[in-house]
């Protein structure tokens, strides 16, 4: 952290310029902050910019461009790894430590979206709109825009960690304690993301142009109020947070007719009503530094496309999808390999099987909703979805059932995401709440897969099964089977929280090495 200001006190306003189609985000740092350089609206409109490219921190593995989803993904029980990756298996094995390079990697990124929104609304706040051409009406939207930002970071702070410091200025207003902050309790930090979203969901426009897609939108500010909402266990809020994002009528299911979950997916989908949010990525010739992500390198094998082959997915869960679920394409059952043999899901998993030597049978299935093919670089071209409408359908069907039990709306909710995969309808009576609540988070783990969604989602299942009296019910339940050695999961440590990294203890001296007891072994 103290690295990160230090930084920035430095280079005051970050702020990128578009430079034309062709070359996407380009930084450009101002040593001082410069009021007769940074005084017109455009000036606002840049420094909003350079918050949004802190998204994917320089691109490739970049916090939502990668290295966020290996600490939502690894640890649950979808995604494994292979056993090349170190720090993956760290993670995915339950062994990670404050020395994880991925968990240290993510903490900055955060924070350097966090200083970056900080920097953007001091700007922004100091920019005269009206008497430079513009409106007051913009200027809202502009720090909208970037309190957003800052919300969503704090969200997956908290997420990840808890207690985390909350640090909601500018590096000019600064004193000597805020180069080492200490730890806000998670509640103050939910209190200043609600603030921010509150703000955002009454100064962001409903909708943009299509080349504008990835900036965050008022149904993106209470889609992430809702998500907050849920793990706080507010399900009022949440329900109606989600009715506020349903009533707009600027979202929707991608339908079977236009292709369904997968054209959703596809690299050529560059702006749809399902998204809400997107990391938006580029196709442009050396995008990876730029604008893109790792996803399609990463979600493949070699023998497929030349992939990495990093998230590959355990046969079990290849196994719980019906055959006539269309999101089942989204995995690879069968292919052809690069050596002209063919690769297949045993017969035991619900695969077609196969024998030798013209069929291997496959120890995992790899993901296809980042698809790459034939691309062995690190460039994702395709956008990667943040929030979407089929998880505000779902969270408010999870929150109406956590209120009232099944009922006839929330088994309509619930239908809606399954018919638009060729699945049936459900029926409230059907069910019980605890049932319901079951049904909804399958669906939850079919729907969302590699999004991300996740490990809070075993979290929260848990919370809720367990009457809040334990919140690593699930997690033990559907992770530990899957553990390469059951003898890994330890009682004593809370997963629900990853430990703070080495380097930030370090660096900053309010934090000491006891604020990871419990958190690792």
């Amino acid at each position: 952290m103290k690295k990160i200001y230090n930084i920035l006190l430095l280079s005051v306003v970050t702020i990128a310029t578009l430079n034309g189609c062709k070359q996407g985000l380009q930084d450009e740092t101002y040593s001082v902050f410069d009021a007769s350089k940074l005084s017109k609206p455009e000036n606002g409109n840049q420094a909003v910019i350079g918050t949004y490219a802190a998204l994917k921190d320089n691109g490739g593995y970049g916090y939502y461009a990668g290295f966020l989803y290996w600490l939502y993904e690894y640890p649950a029980d979808v995604v494994t790894t292979t056993i090349t990756s170190r720090q993956g298996i760290e993670l995915d094995q339950l062994t990670y430590n404050p020395s994880n390079s991925v968990i240290n990697a993510v903490w900055v990124s955060i924070f350097k979206m966090i200083s970056r929104a900080n920097e953007a609304e001091a700007l922004v706040n100091s920019i005269d709109y009206k008497a430079n051409g513009a409106t007051d009406q913009l200027k809202q939207q502009h720090l909208g825009e970037v309190r957003f930002l800052r919300a969503l970071a704090y969200y997956d702070a908290t997420s990840l960690w808890g207690d985390v410091p909350l640090i909601l200025k500018a590096s000019a207003d600064f004193t000597p304690a805020d180069l080492n902050p200490p730890l806000a309790t998670q509640a103050d930090v939910e209190t200043a993301i609600i603030n921010d979203l509150t703000f955002a969901t009454q100064n962001l426009p409903t909708s943009y142009s299509a080349t504008e897609i990835a900036r965050a939108t008022s149904g993106a500010a209470h889609a992430l109020l809702a998500r907050l909402y849920l793990r706080q266990g507010e399900w009022q809020k949440a329900a109606d947070e989600c009715q506020s994002v349903i009533s707009t009528g600027a979202y929707r299911l991608k339908p079977q007719s236009e292709g369904g979950l997968k054209a959703m997916f596809d690299t050529t989908n560059r702006s749809d009503k399902e998204f809400i949010f997107v990391l938006k990525s580029s196709n442009q010739p050396g995008a990876y530094g730029i604008n893109s992500n790792s996803f399609g390198i990463n979600s493949t094998p070699w023998d497929l496309n030349r992939g990495y082959g990093n998230f590959p997915i355990h046969l079990q869960f290849y196994s719980i999808f019906d055959k006539t679920d269309d999101r089942r394409q989204l995995l690879t059952g069968l292919y052809h390999t690069l050596y002209g043999q063919v690769m297949s899901v045993p017969v035991e998993y619900g695969g077609v099987g196969g024998t030798a030597p013209d069929t291997v049978l496959a120890t995992y299935v790899y993901n296809l909703k980042y698809p790459a093919a034939n691309n062995y670089n690190y460039a994702g071209f395709n956008n990667v979805t943040i929030l979407r409408y089929a998880d505000v359908l779902l969270s408010r069907a999870e929150a109406l059932n956590e209120l009232n039990g099944p009922t006839e709306e929330a088994a309509n909710l619930v239908s809606q995401v399954r018919t638009r995969s060729g699945l049936s309808t459900v029926s409230p009576g059907d069910y019980t709440k605890s049932t319901f609540r079951d049904l909804i988070f399958e669906e939850r783990n079919k729907e969302f897969f590699m999004e991300g969604r996740r490990r809070e989602d075993l979290l929260r299942w848990g919370k809720s099964a367990s009457g809040g009296t334990d919140v690593l019910l699930k997690f033990r339940e559907k992770v530990v089977p899957l553990l390469r050695n059951a003898a890994t999961y330890d009682a004593n440590i809370n997963y629900a929280l990853y430990p703070y990294p080495q380097n930030e203890i370090q660096s900053n001296t309010s934090l000491s090495a006891t604020i990871n007891q419990g958190r690792y072994k």
